[in-house]
């Protein structure tokens, strides 16, 4: 439920399965309501009521998408939450659509929340009490309103999200071209910009615009300030998490775009919240489209149905906390996790659970994955990286439905800028369950360039599945703060996030690690010359090495629950 202007293969028309009884025997609409905000904005919204049982608990729902976008299935959301029993409010945020004023992502949410809550609290068909809803950029919205401290608000169910906009949109440096560069450039208009003519490969980037006949402005702004952290932080709720008092449903995907910082959110939460028995974490076979729930593939893997699981899991939360129903919800674990392999949902009292073990498999010369570290100094593997000539599985194709946009990674095996490193058949299923990190030592003939790595399930078929992935922009391998370029031919220690995983990698696969230094468009290119990202046309090859020695080991760092996962591996 993410708006992708550059995509839509097929259209999926939008629909709640439930298994529980209606409260509200039928459905009222207020049509074109304005909340009125402390700068005389007024801000559009439609508000669905549930017939007999108003003044009702009321959920917001505060998003830039357009609340009549037919793709988005607002109508059909807010149908479902005011036959529940709950009042809900669509309303479509400052500048966009029906609403007054002026669109800076970010900037206003905090201030607008508050001010909304304060509308929607004193309406009579509400009773006074408020829970947000939303995922995405809606989800962020629903943190704002929560930190934004307005006593009416009990609860809040973000999803697909993370409050640190600058972690999620540059993953360690890479900046999330097709999703989050994209949606820049298209979201700059009221409605939205067409994106029809984009092309991808424009150079430099911050003209990427034009190549449409957009004008994005945001877009420009945004690639100007990359390493502007004053810039970043008027639009960011990094760093106030602590403001949340209220209980919290985080919910996400496997393969979304946001799991890793939305996992470090999560855990964060639970260190400083003053009540972290009241902090759910619900992660599913899905990505930011929730495309697993219409096509029933994760990837390569076969699912089975889970959207009911996920509708249910927002039921029981908000009858929870905004309804005060004491229906137990959370009682037997905080947190679910969907453990891909498997097809089967997991209650845990903590994320990771206890009893994780990491274990390291050893990239070794030549291609193999192994548990034994080098004891002698091995040949690196070496490879060639030309910027315009990238991997590029993903263009043409929506990022935020990575269930479907990726694929087979067989299709990549006749790349030569690729190093894959496989393991020896698995005797026995192996539980993945908990971060996943790379640590390279990698050097490189440029000042500046990228690494991916990839973990992989090598079915017995051959077909190869992606596990998790990262990558890091060398100039930021110490972090936003502490960019520097590397030295040419300097062997450099780089640690990849890739996520996390819920995974049963079966007997008889193999685990495999691919590393490469592109995934174009998912991410933007790395030129290699060390200038400013999306400022320069110039591109220069890079000379890649991966290197295999007792004092630099590359490696997968991987968490394992279970006796037999650990002898296994």
């Amino acid at each position: 439920m993410s708006y992708h202007p550059a995509s839509a293969e097929v259209h999926v028309e939008f629909s709640i399965p439930s298994s529980t009884p209606d409260r509200a025997a039928a459905v009222s609409v207020l049509e074109d309501v304005q909340a009125p905000m402390r700068d005389g904005v007024r801000l559009g919204a439609d508000v669905y009521l549930p017939d007999g049982c108003t003044p009702a608990p009321t959920i917001l729902i505060r998003q830039p998408y357009g609340r009549r976008t037919e793709d988005m299935g607002f109508d059909v959301v807010g149908r479902f939450f005011a036959a529940k029993g709950y009042a809900c409010v669509v309303q479509d945020v400052r500048g966009k659509f029906s609403s007054e004023g002026e669109f800076d992502p970010g900037v206003h949410e905090v201030n607008d929340g508050y001010d909304t809550a304060e509308w929607a609290a004193a309406q009579e068909w509400s009773n006074g009490r408020l829970g947000c809803w939303g995922e995405s950029y809606y989800g962020w919205t629903s943190y704002a309103t929560a930190i934004s401290g307005h006593p009416a608000i009990a609860c809040i169910a973000p999803g697909d999200i993370t409050v640190d906009r600058r972690a999620g949109w540059m993953r360690q440096g890479a900046f999330l071209l097709n999703t989050t560069g994209y949606w820049a450039i298209a979201m700059d208009a009221q409605n939205y910009a067409d994106l029809a003519a984009l092309d991808p490969y424009t150079l430099p980037l911050i003209d990427l615009p034009a190549s449409c006949g957009a004008d994005g402005v945001f877009f420009r702004t945004l690639i100007e300030h990359l390493d502007d952290p004053e810039w970043w932080a008027e639009r960011s709720l990094a760093g106030r998490l602590g403001e949340v008092r209220v209980p919290v449903l985080s919910w996400g995907g496997w393969y979304d775009n946001y799991i890793g910082p939305q996992l470090d959110d999560h855990a964060e939460l639970m260190r400083i919240h003053p009540a972290p028995e009241t902090v759910h974490l619900l992660v599913g076979p899905w990505d930011h489209e929730g495309t697993a729930e219409y096509t029933d593939r994760a990837v390569c893997l076969e699912l089975p149905p889970t959207a009911e699981h996920r509708w249910a899991a927002y039921e029981r939360f908000f009858d929870r906390y905004l309804l005060g129903v004491d229906n137990g919800f959370g009682a037997s674990g905080a947190v679910e996790v969907f453990m891909l392999g498997a097809n089967c949902w997991e209650t845990l009292p903590t994320w990771p659970p206890p009893g994780v073990e990491r274990r390291a498999l050893y990239l070794r010369s030549g291609g193999r994955l192994a548990l034994e570290a080098p004891t002698v100094e091995e040949p690196p593997d070496a490879y060639r990286y030309d910027p315009l000539d990238p991997v590029a599985a993903t263009v043409g194709r929506n990022c935020w439905g990575l269930c479907t946009a990726l694929a087979d990674r067989r299709t990549l095996d006749a790349r030569p800028d690729i190093l894959r490193y496989t393991s020896d058949p698995l005797d026995e299923p192996v539980e993945l369950m908990g971060p996943i990190v790379a640590e390279l030592y990698a050097a490189t003939s440029a000042v500046d360039t990228d690494f991916t790595v990839t973990l992989c399930d090598v079915f017995e078929d051959g077909t190869v599945n992606t596990i998790q992935d990262g990558i890091v922009r060398a100039r930021y391998r110490d972090g936003f703060d502490a960019p520097s370029l590397v030295t040419p031919g300097e062997v450099v220690p780089y640690t990849v996030r890739l996520n996390a995983a819920a995974y049963v990698v079966g007997r008889g696969h193999r685990l495999r690690v691919d590393v490469s230094s592109s995934d174009f468009d998912r991410y933007d290119r790395n030129l290699n010359t060390g200038a400013p990202t999306g400022q320069t046309a110039d591109a220069v090859v890079a000379q890649q090495s991966v290197h295999h020695s007792p004092g630099r080991a590359s490696r997968a760092v991987v968490s394992v629950r279970s006796k037999k996962s650990s002898e296994s591996l």
